[in-house]
């Protein structure tokens, strides 16, 4: 019996649960440490392997997880204008997501203990304030994006964590200048994702009670606070400017301007575009990160 073009599909909710957009960007802080470490020599490649696994299973589970809390607290309505949510719909049960959950959490600790095997087991606390992070950021006593953390919170796990940590795994030291000024450079870039997401949700959150930074400071801060994030990105690569690097660059300062004024001009459900531009340019600077390493003479 075919389906209806309104019924979609159990593989189309299971996939959309894991919200593929977000994939790429999340797995961004990653590539920019296997990019760095690999121009300063040789990397091993079952650690480069098992580090995106586990950047993927990590994103993965912090988006069900963050699914699961707002759901439970009321925070995604029938008002919400971003892509489907089937939990909150009644596509899938709690149960059912939850069981998405304990898979993903499953990967993420199994490729996570053999990286900490193959490394230094002091990284088990690393991993444990990963999880953490991962509830704590919609759930627990204090959730940070239900107080305006969501943003700071994004630029250590999103940034800081997974880049140096990366980093550390395939080169064994941390005091380098030029990877932390990476790290902060695709953190930065990666709570403009949020920026956009919390742009479009401002009325809902302030609803629900989720006072977002947006929320707190009001419609006009968000495009401001992109363009500040995005330039600050761009400006915090000089360690790795080059002159064929520097041409690299100007293609992705024409996509980043497009898009803020896309955010500027854009409303409601129209943001999701904005959104989807956002998280590829978020791949598109760990992309542009890696060539400019590689032209660096």
């Amino acid at each position: 019996m075919q389906q209806s073009a309104s019924a979609p599909s159990k593989l189309s909710l299971w996939i959309g649960l894991t919200r593929p957009k977000t994939l790429f960007s999340g797995l961004s802080s990653v590539l920019v440490a296997i990019f760095y470490a690999a121009s300063l020599g040789a990397i091993a490649p079952l650690h480069t392997v098992l580090l995106i696994v586990v950047a993927v299973a990590a994103q993965i589970a912090s988006n069900i997880a963050n699914d699961l809390i707002d759901h439970r607290k009321g925070a995604d309505t029938d008002e919400r204008k971003g892509p489907l949510r089937p939990l909150s719909r009644g596509l899938l049960s709690e149960r059912e997501v939850r069981i998405a959950l304990y898979l993903s959490l499953a990967v993420l600790l199994t490729s996570g203990l053999w990286l900490i095997a193959l490394s230094s087991w002091w990284l088990l606390l690393v991993g444990l304030a990963v999880v953490l992070g991962v509830f704590a950021y919609s759930g627990g006593p204090y959730p940070l994006s239900y107080h305006g953390w969501g943003d700071a919170a994004v630029l250590v796990f999103f940034g800081w964590v997974p880049t140096v940590t990366s980093f550390y795994i395939l080169r064994g030291y941390v005091l380098d200048q030029t990877l932390w000024q990476l790290a902060t450079a695709i953190g930065l870039s990666s709570v403009n994702i949020l920026v956009v997401n919390n742009y479009r949700d401002v009325a809902e959150d302030s609803k629900a009670g989720k006072r977002t930074l947006i929320v707190r400071m009001g419609q006009d801060f968000a495009p401001r606070l992109y363009l500040t994030c995005g330039l600050l990105s761009m400006g915090l690569l000089y360690p790795i400017y080059s002159f064929w690097g520097m041409l690299l660059l100007l293609p992705y300062v024409l996509l980043f301007s497009q898009t803020h004024r896309a955010l500027q001009t854009s409303r409601g459900a129209e943001l999701n575009g904005v959104l989807a531009r956002t998280a590829r340019n978020v791949f598109l600077l760990a992309l542009l990160i890696g060539a400019m390493l590689w032209l660096k003479p």
